[in-house]
């Protein structure tokens, strides 16, 4: 009897040792296995600008997906071996590294198509935000399930061979030893580049999925949102405008003609029936959007959101390139007569000659006034195809006197009534859109030390559609002027691509519900929400702008990644 107690205690001792021992060579399997599937990392991150990030990229793949495999094994399958049973161990190990395997692949897949790695924030984004538009579809598991499955059978067949065998194999030391050179190396390159600033490898730190912790700071410098000297800024980039070649469904476009009304200097807040009443009547009897906002204080910056449909960042780098607006080249090419009546009235400098437009087609008259009798001379019939801007900037005037600002408006709000109405009367207005909006907001609103003046950028936005469509709609979801361009392209050009192949915006008709709009000063990140103003800093400070007051708040790297 005692025999037989002897031989059960050995038994356990020795299910142990071969448990820990088997697990080694899965581990060591598993380990190229895991630097095969991470390899995939390695293609898809950004070019390497020197020798050095190649070094980087090379020795962070083949120590970080080690790394993974090992912390997996010290984790979940090493105490595992002290159950006492070899066979579980084997099955329980099998399932495992098979889960984490599955994982790791769909790990590759989210980057591939957004650039970031799965996590919690990212999960909650995926599963509850529809916006978050991944690229993702699930149908490579039905191939990558049976083929992990297959690998881990082929590891579990090797390890036990390995296992019996008397001859001692030096390959997995000298991997080994290579795997934890590498994974020093790479600590030591990053640890040296970011106290050199060196951006070949500070800018790639965040390729694999063991990187280095996510902070505010961190993702805002590897997003682009920290300075960038423009000789790195120009030599690293690569321009693709629009990402897609366009997809055009000429049935559904209307081809009606375009007048777009900025009154430059007016805010949602100056609405009033004393002072605007027609402009009052014209947001009640068609489609306003009340929570409207501009993405920049600067005007000629709203101009190019507007244009684009992107961040005003790329301005300087598509005028040297003559990249020119999506929606404009498509008028051209159905020709449509694009002009732009300004006046001078106001604190604004002379507007750029937008990108793709002729000298000959831009106008400059004296006074608001001016602006809409130069645009009824313009008055074309309904066949012709026409893009019209007409520019106020009256309301501009930092110095104007409350009164004489009121009696502008009145002034305004009757002459702008008078010019739809004679549009009315001439047949143009059922054959055009409409667009009465601004951009920029009142001067006098807004605390001059805020990053993001929330009242003075909330600005009116009505649009008067074609064959009266939409009257007396109002749509409280968040917009800003990134919707412009994506709206005309498919109301009026028959634009179906997907608006994000050339624009941040959507289509004004279906913008779905937002979180918040995000937009760029400086090198901080906003994100604008019905209620408040998030700003987030390069040197990763957080807070909200409300009231005047700064709230200090703690940084939200899922709102970061969803921006």
């Amino acid at each position: 009897m005692s025999t037989l107690n002897f031989s059960k205690l050995f038994s356990y001792r020795e299910q142990v040792a071969r448990s820990s021992a088997w697990g080694h060579h899965f581990l060591f399997l598993n380990l190229l296995l895991s630097c095969f599937i991470g390899f995939v990392y390695f293609y898809a991150a950004p070019d390497y600008s020197s020798f050095l990030s190649f070094v980087y990229l090379l020795c962070s793949w083949i120590g970080q997906m080690s790394f993974l495999s090992c912390v997996i094994y010290l984790l979940l399958l090493f105490p595992l071996t002290f159950i006492g049973s070899f066979r579980i161990y084997r099955i329980l190990s099998i399932v495992i590294a098979v889960l984490c395997d599955l994982l790791l692949l769909f790990d590759v897949k989210l980057y591939l198509a957004t650039k970031v790695h799965l996590s919690l924030p990212v999960l909650h984004l995926m599963v509850e935000d529809l916006d978050f538009a991944t690229g993702l579809n699930y149908n490579f598991m039905y191939i990558a399930i049976p083929a992990v499955i297959a690998l881990q059978c082929l590891a579990f067949k090797l390890s036990n061979r390995e296992l019996y065998k008397t001859r001692h194999n030096y390959f997995p030391v000298i991997f080994c030893t290579i795997a934890m050179v590498s994974f020093v190396s790479s600590h030591g390159l990053s640890a040296w580049a970011d106290a050199s600033g060196y951006r070949g490898i500070t800018a790639m730190r965040n390729v694999y999925p063991a990187h280095y912790p996510v902070t505010a700071r961190s993702f805002l410098s590897n997003h682009g949102f920290n300075a960038v000297n423009d000789e790195e800024r120009d030599s690293d980039t690569r321009f693709v405008y629009p990402l897609k070649p366009l997809q055009i469904d000429e049935n559904s476009a209307s081809h009606a003609s375009l007048i777009t009304v900025f009154i430059n200097g007016l805010s949602y807040s100056d609405l009033n029936a004393e002072d605007t009443p027609e402009l009052l009547s014209l947001k009640k009897s068609y489609h306003s959007f009340e929570e409207h906002y501009l993405p920049y204080r600067d005007r000629e910056a709203n101009f190019f959101a507007s244009s684009y449909g992107i961040p005003v960042q790329y301005a300087a780098a598509f005028k040297s390139r003559n990249v020119y607006p999506v929606v404009r080249e498509e008028m051209f090419r159905n020709e449509y007569s694009i002009r732009l009546i300004e006046s001078k009235e106001g604190n604004t400098h002379k507007l750029n000659i937008p990108q793709g437009m002729r000298a000959l087609n831009f106008t400059e008259v004296s006074k608001d006034e001016d602006v809409f009798t130069k645009a009824l001379e313009n008055a074309q019939d309904n066949l012709r195809r026409t893009a019209l801007t007409l520019n106020l900037n009256a309301l501009t005037q930092n110095s104007m006197s409350v009164q004489k600002r009121r009696n502008t408006l009145r002034a305004l709000d009757q002459k702008l009534s008078l010019y739809l109405k004679t549009l009315e009367e001439k047949g143009l207005l059922q054959h055009s859109m409409v667009v009465i909006t601004s951009a920029s907001g009142n001067p006098a609103l807004g605390d001059q030390a805020q990053l993001y003046p929330r009242q003075r950028q909330h600005v009116p936005f009505i649009v008067i559609w074609p064959d009266g469509q939409k009257r007396g709609v109002s749509c409280q979801d968040l917009t800003s002027h990134f919707d412009f361009a994506p709206t005309v392209g498919r109301e009026l050009l028959g634009i179906v691509s997907d608006p994000s192949s050339y624009s941040l915006g959507r289509d004004l008709l279906n913008p779905g519900s937002r979180s918040y709009l995000t937009t760029q000063e400086g090198n901080s990140l906003i994100l604008i929400s019905p209620r408040s103003v998030s700003i987030y800093k390069s040197n990763g400070e957080a807070y909200t702008e409300n009231g005047g007051e700064n709230k200090a708040i703690t940084p939200d790297l899922e709102h970061l990644i969803g921006a």
